[in-house]
């Protein structure tokens, strides 16, 4: 079972609008989007560490010694990873991380997200545009989380992934098919909870992580994201097919 996340808010930006979901999870430490902070991360902060990351895990027998350093951050292997998850005008199903990993030679990009915060729907453009450039080389999924003052339905998620007529993206804002880019054309994962944001250390959308195709994390936002953008990470690590 999932352990507890203690999750704090620190309402640093201008004042936020929205309201929280009485039929979601309680999520009432996540601060989020303001429309006043471009060129910011929407900043959330999360005490305290997920459980079931960042542990090494033993494997002993009578022949040899396995030793697996499971966790999130650079150099570790990921933990398992399930949930509901749609591909692109798809249906919500199960999904699990070893669809991805150790199956091809592909590389992993996680993007978090959320649809309603600011950054993630004008971002939309320039993920459109790395899929363009190296899907054929790395696979995308997005994880998609609610914020205490956003309550996001499956219906918008799918609809800002697909572009489609929904009216509420972008903390009500706009429509969902005025999302810039084009369609995602790769997974989106449920991450309302925010189980997987806080597993990953994230404490803000959208951000990044690149895995490479054993399950080895290369780069992530909270450790590189200072020094190097995920569109120079990207350029430095795979070459752009779409130029």
């Amino acid at each position: 079972m999932r352990t507890g996340i203690l999750l704090v808010i620190l309402f640093v930006l201008a004042p936020i609008s929205g309201c929280l979901g009485s039929d979601d999870p309680d999520y009432s430490d996540f601060e989020g989007c303001t429309d006043d902070d471009i060129g910011e991360d929407c900043a959330i902060d999360i005490g305290g560490e997920n459980s079931t990351t960042n542990e090494t895990v033993v494997e002993n027998n009578t022949t040899n010694e396995t030793t697996v350093d499971e966790g999130t951050y650079e150099t570790q292997t990921l933990p398992l990873i399930e949930g509901m998850a749609r591909s692109m005008n798809g249906a919500w199903n199960n999904w699990s991380s070893q669809e991805m990993f150790n199956q091809s030679d592909k590389w992993v990009l996680i993007q978090f997200a959320a649809t309603d915060c600011g950054h993630c729907w004008n971002g939309g453009e320039m993920m459109s545009q790395l899929h363009e450039n190296y899907s054929n080389q790395v696979e995308f999924i997005t994880f998609v989380i609610n914020f205490s003052w956003s309550n996001s339905s499956l219906e918008e998620i799918a609809a800002f992934q697909d572009e489609s007529n929904f009216s509420g993206c972008n903390n009500d804002r706009n429509n969902c098919n005025e999302r810039p880019g084009s369609p995602h054309n790769w997974t989106y994962f449920d991450d309302r909870d925010t189980y997987w944001i806080a597993a990953f250390h994230m404490t803000g959308t959208p951000a990044y992580v690149l895995i490479q195709p054993n399950g080895t994390v290369e780069w992530h936002h909270k450790q590189s994201g200072e020094s190097e953008t995920i569109e120079d990470a990207m350029s430095r690590l795979f070459t752009n097919s779409g130029a």
